[in-house]
């Protein structure tokens, strides 16, 4: 990387959310034709920052200085306009929108006065193609695809809108091998087309692959900016904690673990033979009281649309699916009142964000808890006492849930399912986007729940964690089951070879 004066520069940022310091006295700069990698736990103050240098806050102490000139980003668009772009990790596409359409949103090319559509067609297929996603239609509604491409439109958009410097936020949590390869290679030739680049991820593989420096925050304070190529993975996270993690190998160093079929008599979650035309083919499997069987697969698989199944949200076209003996049915509803209990891989569709943890929590109880009248006192006080026992912080039942981290959104989004504990827990990336602290709290309270005799079905596209937890696992490619893992060493490439084959080897 050539060296060359900063692009964009921090001196001494501070900021102070009422009684907490999300940020102290921090020193940052970012230069043209580099990427720089931030890393650090949930808390750690890089959304504070990245928040900063986005025009979302911009109430705070210290200067931030834009191409040698002092600035203080009014908003996200005073931003955009200077030439800043973020990737936020909860995307802010709108579905029903058709890809090109949110790929421009807001900006449309105009002829004539009109809409240029076929520019917003031919542009669109352009950039996709160049992330390696040719194969998507960007005149189909976004919502017609899975979540990776709603994660790759966004990103295109940032690529789109001419910006010098783009942040990326997690851009990689919901894509696959091949998807991810693609996006760093992009990213690497941004770089190299003379953009800066600010990169946020939890996977430290990637960081180390694709950065040039890497800030390592803790606790709101800098600790270090070190060159990549002189660091690797088990220093960083020792930056990152301070300390050793019982997470560690399995989370960041992708080590192994071994897996044992939960001694069990009978199966208290049977599915026989579930099919869905062009989602899933013929799915069997059991899942036991007390055990948490991982169900492994890459963005595509059919293992998100499995769990929806399992909730009701998705109407099978053939096959059963038993609890207890007894067949489910059909709806949410129904799925709850047999203690069946559902977490999405997206916390921006499980969670209402605008809303107090209350709200969140009690949603599911409501008949029970108030009855016909609301009776908010009541409705606090039963979410102080689960939100204390997964350990949200801060453990305020009023706070809005869009000011928590995401680590402890998704602590809310468990907690609701504790009020009355269910037989059946599915959960789809309980995980995505967290650093090592949260994503061992999370597995902590899941590991819990399976010695209370609950049966976790623990979803995901992130081998570390299928192996940090699972006790068996079930590998899903293209709507199958196509391997099971029990009473044996298994290893993160492992997962990915059966898979993907040949993909496997494309992280």
């Amino acid at each position: 990387m050539e060296t060359t004066a900063p692009l964009l520069e921090l001196h001494h940022v501070a900021k102070r959310f009422g009684g907490i310091q999300a940020l102290s006295d921090i020193d940052f700069d970012v230069r043209r034709g580099e990427v720089h990698a931030l890393v650090g736990e949930n808390g750690a103050g890089k959304s504070t920052m990245m928040k900063i240098l986005a025009g979302v806050i911009p109430d705070y102490e210290g200067e931030m200085v834009w191409q040698g000139r002092t600035v203080r980003l009014k908003n996200p668009r005073h931003a955009l306009d200077l030439g800043i772009a973020m990737i936020h990790q909860e995307l802010s596409v709108m579905p029903e929108l058709t890809v090109a359409e949110n790929i421009f949103l807001g900006r449309q090319p105009l002829s004539g006065g009109v809409v240029d559509w076929p520019r917003i067609f031919r542009e669109a297929e352009a950039i996709l193609a160049e992330l390696g996603f040719a194969h998507v239609n960007v005149r189909e509604p976004l919502e017609r695809y899975p979540l990776g491409v709603h994660q790759l439109t966004e990103i295109a958009r940032a690529l789109t809108s001419g910006a010098e410097l783009i942040i990326m936020d997690e851009p990689t949590s919901a894509l696959s091998p091949m998807e991810t390869r693609h996006l760093l290679e992009l990213t690497r030739n941004l770089a190299r087309a003379g953009k800066a680049v600010v990169y946020i991820s939890h996977f430290l593989e990637e960081v180390t692959w694709v950065a040039d420096r890497v800030t390592v925050l803790r606790d709101g304070r800098k600790i270090a900016t070190l060159e990549a190529g002189a660091t690797d993975k088990q220093e960083l996270v020792r930056l990152m904690l301070g300390k050793e993690a019982a997470f560690f190998e399995e989370s960041y160093m992708g080590g192994r673990t071994v897996v044992d079929r939960h001694a069990a008599s009978e199966p208290v979650l049977v599915v026989e033979g579930l099919t869905r035309p062009r989602t899933f083919t013929d799915v069997r499997l059991e899942l036991h009281p007390g055990e948490i069987l991982g169900l492994y697969g890459l963005i595509g698989s059919g293992h998100f649309e499995l769990g929806e199944a399992v909730y009701g949200l998705l109407k099978p076209a053939a096959g059963r699916i038993l609890l207890e003996g007894r067949p489910v049915g059909v709806g949410p509803r129904r799925a709850i009142d047999r203690g069946v209990a559902y977490v999405p891989p997206s916390r921006r569709t499980g969670l209402f964000l605008e809303k107090p943890i209350y709200q969140n929590v009690t949603l599911p109880w409501l008949a029970q808890i108030s009855g016909l009248v609301p009776q908010i006192p009541r409705e606090v006080a039963v979410t102080d006492e689960v939100i204390r026992r997964v350990g949200v912080r801060p453990p305020d039942p009023l706070k809005e849930v869009v000011f928590l981290s995401g680590g402890n959104q998704q602590k809310v989004a468990i907690a609701r399912w504790l009020v009355e504990p269910p037989k059946v827990f599915v959960v789809s990336e309980p995980t995505r986007g967290m650093d090592v602290g949260a994503k061992e709290e999370v597995m902590k309270i899941l590991r819990e729940l399976s010695q209370a005799g609950v049966g976790v079905l623990l979803i995901s596209s992130e081998p570390e964690t299928v192996l940090a937890a699972s006790e068996r696992i079930l590998v899903m490619a293209k709507g199958r089951i196509v391997r099971e893992f029990v009473g044996e060493t298994v290893t993160k490439e492992q997962l990915l070879h059966a898979a993907a084959g040949e993909l496997a080897e494309a992280r």
